[in-house]
């Protein structure tokens, strides 16, 4: 199965002036979310979506 997202958050290379995504060595947390959201492939991003919805409106109709 190929993914929808370019190659993930490692195939983007670094800026010449060392401001590129893969310059932030020092970041001890590893990869934002936003970055291991947008290297997900589109089916498991509504699949993540839906499920949140659901374990959402099931919290609401529980309370």
């Amino acid at each position: 199965m190929v993914s929808d997202a370019a190659d993930g958050a490692d195939a983007r290379p670094d800026a010449p002036d060392g401001t590129g995504p893969q310059s932030d060595a020092g970041d001890a947390a590893g990869p934002s979310i936003v970055d291991r959201w947008t290297a997900l492939d589109r089916g498991w991003q509504a699949l993540a979506l839906g499920l949140g919805i659901v374990t959402a409106h099931l919290v609401g109709q529980a309370l």
